[in-house]
């Protein structure tokens, strides 16, 4: 009757001890990532946040006659903005699985910058669109900000107002669809009254960018797809949370073959 006692209380325990080591490797899946600010203004209640964090960002070093530009150097992250008169422009964020860096550019809005107005118009599938001026810097930069179109439905238009630096004589396009499939062409010319229609007539790996004038006369060209971006790396957390429960059902399997000798 003792030993019989004595099994079923080391049992308990055990199993005590597993779920508490199931419990502490779950704490240490969910590490601590840094929010780095690019520039001056920025306020946040934290500096490191856990993956899944809802994360707020306050911004106040606002200027009279200026226009702001923010991003985060990861486009898969979508940026909130608000504004309200006690913080000025108010940001937030789920926290990814990696360090984080926020920016912020200005310029004088009294300064005149040409624009042009076009009707981009979705014919493959849901996606993000950016229309950015073909700048040496935009050539070789990842970093894109915020989408000139975001979640643009398949068959859905949008009305486009593009910052247009007189220095920039051509526009690039980058498109990623919800299935992470990556799009892009260069060299488009565009004016005002143009549209840039994404378009394919059999799957979207043979989709087109092609651009036409405010007469509607086809005036550019180009197969678009380009690759599909790289499937998501497994967390931390995830990883740690799988090995937790590797190491629990192994020691509870460990025990019941003790309990029955």
């Amino acid at each position: 009757m003792k030993q019989t006692t004595f099994r079923l209380t080391k049992t308990l325990f055990l199993i005590l001890l597993g779920v508490s080591v199931m419990f502490a490797l779950f704490g240490c899946g969910k590490p601590k990532y840094k929010l780095h600010f690019e520039g001056y203004g920025f306020q946040s209640s934290k500096t490191e946040y856990a993956a899944g964090d809802q994360v707020k960002v306050y911004y106040d070093l606002i200027a009279t006659d200026t226009d702001y530009r923010f991003w985060l150097d990861d486009e898969n992250v979508k940026l909130k903005q608000d504004y309200d008169d006690k913080h000025g422009y108010v940001f937030t964020f789920t926290m990814p699985d990696h360090e984080l860096t926020m920016h912020v550019s200005s310029h004088n809005s009294m300064e005149y910058i040409p624009t042009v107005s076009i009707t981009f118009q979705n014919e493959v599938e849901e996606a993000d669109v950016w229309l950015l001026p073909q700048t040496e810097e935009n050539l070789k930069t990842s970093l894109w900000g915020t989408p000139s179109a975001g979640a643009l439905e398949k068959g859905a238009s949008a009305e486009l107002t593009l910052t247009n630096p007189e220095f920039a004589k051509a526009w690039l396009v980058r498109i990623i669809d919800r299935d992470k499939a990556y799009y892009s062409a260069r060299d488009l010319k565009l004016e005002d009254g143009y549209t840039v229609v994404f378009k394919s007539e059999g799957s979207k790996f043979d989709a087109v960018i092609e651009v036409h004038d405010a007469g509607g006369n086809l005036v550019f060209s180009a197969k678009a797809f380009t690759g599909t971006l790289g499937a998501e790396k497994a967390s931390p957390n995830r990883m740690c949370c799988a090995l937790g429960s590797v190491l629990f059902f192994i020691e509870l399997r460990r025990i019941g073959q003790g309990f029955g000798d």
